[in-house]
């Protein structure tokens, strides 16, 4: 069952929010939480997640600064921005930079937020199953190319040789009319 829960990274550093998600949150999906960003980069290390949400005022780095830096190291994990400010600026770079699925206010809403994550596991899931069927799509176009390519290689031989008695047809007829006439 564990396998086939939504596991969710949860980046705060304040660990009463850390905390207060995780008993909001750890009947319904797989939780891992970090307290810094430098944290949740060494957790994905060893696990592999769906969605990651992180706080977007931290010490160190920030939430934005966090997804952009693992945007192209990890690109599959939903990204939600969680924060207690509404900046515009923030928002804007939330979205340009850190490509970011969903923006959500502090406090949150429990059941926004649990409505977020379930639509975030949804795109997931359905971006993942349209990698798997450009491979597979892929792979058949490889396999259509190899039998094209191996029937016209193997009807070119009986069509010259077919080609070649039309030739001496026609040049014995031509040959024929020049002896006979």
């Amino acid at each position: 069952m564990k396998e086939n829960r939504i596991r969710i990274l949860y980046i705060d550093d304040e660990v009463h929010n850390l905390n207060a998600f995780k008993a909001s949150f750890r009947r319904s999906y797989e939780i891992y939480t970090a307290n810094s960003a430098q944290e949740g980069k060494q957790l994905l290390k060893s696990i592999d997640v769906h969605i990651i949400i992180a706080d977007q005022k931290m010490p160190v780095s920030t939430g934005v600064e966090f997804f952009n830096e693992i945007k192209d190291t990890l690109p599959d994990p939903m990204r939600i921005l969680l924060t207690g400010y509404t900046d515009v600026e923030d928002i804007i770079d939330a979205i340009n930079k850190g490509h970011i699925f969903s923006y959500i206010k502090k406090p949150w809403d429990e059941h926004e937020l649990h409505r977020t994550i379930q639509n975030a596991f949804e795109i997931y899931t359905t971006r993942k199953q349209l990698k798997e069927k450009i491979v597979e799509l892929e792979k058949i176009n490889d396999e259509l190319n190899r039998f094209i390519y191996s029937t016209s290689h193997d009807l070119r031989s009986p069509l010259m040789s077919v080609l070649g008695i039309i030739n001496l047809s026609r040049l014995d007829k031509s040959m024929f009319k020049i002896l006979m006439g």
